[in-house]
């Protein structure tokens, strides 16, 4: 168990006091045009208080026509910095390193906050315009505009969100990139925008600036195979420091043809890597899940719905070690306020299956 609580170390030569990461969770909680809030700052500061050594902000669109929902936290303007600032002073003061996710929606836009979604391709379904190489261009720009400025508030590195079925992760799937141009036909045309991207952060931040991509191997019409290469591709031919696999379910076995009864977590941790550090989420709750992890090669745990029911969850394991008792849903809205989750907050946790407890206060 003592490992959990070594530092980890990445190839730049960052250091963070443990291998305990916060999750990009959607919070709902800056509603004033993207400004860090008071309610957002204490959700993020209380889990560093709470001993994580990675603080991983909710994704951030590098455009305002990226913003995927209410409330959203964004980077995209100067305006924009201060609270960034702020938080970070607060957060090296607790020891946590801090890393910001970026994205942008696309076709997954907010409406109520786009006037116009862009994707790599048209469709119709969502009023989807295919975006122009010169909106492609300034794509990149804007991604890459946004990790100097997350260097500039303060931020130890950025990780570009392209799972999820977002703007990336569109290009990535052949089922949403229908684009006859260097973007688009080929793996190695679709995954291009990516590999551009990271390029060009890298080039324009400090050595010291950690760079990440958090990509999903399954779902939003991605290929299983696809995603093994491009993983190999990253590890083998970027200076990238981590990647951050969203699993969905850490320990699920395979039921397609080609995977049929793998575990989908080994495909990946067993790949070699480079140096690059390999995180991953999806149900993960207790140690003993942890421990599985670490024995996959797994090198930093993203923790979500642990980390929102038990702010303190790190502190707490390493105090009882072994005796270790884990918070389980359904909470009670209380529970949640008292770990530091706003009204707001609370109201959208309340949509996810058997997380909230229905009338409690009856």
């Amino acid at each position: 168990m003592q490992s959990l609580f070594n530092e980890l170390t990445f190839s730049n030569g960052v250091k963070a006091k443990n291998k305990f990461l916060l999750a990009p969770l959607t919070n709902m909680q800056s509603p004033d045009s993207g400004k860090l809030s008071e309610d957002e700052f204490h959700w993020l500061v209380k889990r560093a208080e709470g001993g994580f050594g990675l603080i991983m902000t909710c994704a951030m669109p590098v455009l305002n026509s990226g913003i995927g929902w209410d409330g959203q936290l964004c980077i995209y303007d100067s305006d924009q910095e201060n609270g960034h600032k702020r938080l970070n002073k607060s957060l090296h003061d607790l020891g946590s390193l801090s890393i910001a996710q970026i994205f942008h929606a696309g076709m997954r836009a907010d409406s109520r906050y786009v006037s116009e979604k862009v994707g790599p391709s048209y469709h119709q379904e969502t009023a989807t315009k295919e975006m122009s190489i010169l909106e492609v261009q300034e794509l990149k720009t804007a991604f890459v505009d946004c990790a100097v400025r997350a260097e500039r508030c303060g931020y130890h590195g950025v990780e570009i969100h392209a799972a999820h079925g977002y703007l990336i992760g569109q290009f990535l799937s052949k089922d949403t990139n229908k684009r006859s141009d260097k973007y688009g036909g080929s793996l190695e045309n679709r995954t291009r925008i990516l590999f551009e991207i990271l390029e060009e952060i890298g080039q324009e931040t400090n050595e010291d600036f950690l760079i990440g991509v958090r990509l999903s191997p399954e779902r939003f019409g991605l290929d299983i195979s696809e995603m093994i290469i491009l993983y190999k591709n990253l590890c083998q031919k970027t200076n990238i420091h981590f990647i951050d696999l969203s699993l969905w379910d850490s320990f699920k076995l395979l039921d397609s043809a080609a995977y049929k009864g793998k575990s989908l977590l080994k495909i990946f941790s067993e790949i070699k890597r480079k140096g690059k550090k390999l995180t991953v989420a999806g149900k993960i709750f207790s140690y003993e899940d942890i421990e599985i992890l670490e024995k996959n090669k797994v090198d930093f745990f993203c923790l979500g719905r642990a980390a929102i029911l038990d702010h303190q969850f790190p502190k707490r394991l390493k105090e009882m070690g072994y005796n270790f008792d884990a918070y389980s849903a359904p909470v009670s809205r209380n529970h949640l306020s008292s770990e530091g989750l706003s009204e707001k907050f609370i109201d959208y946790m309340s949509t996810w299956k058997n997380f909230v407890e229905k009338n409690n206060d009856l």
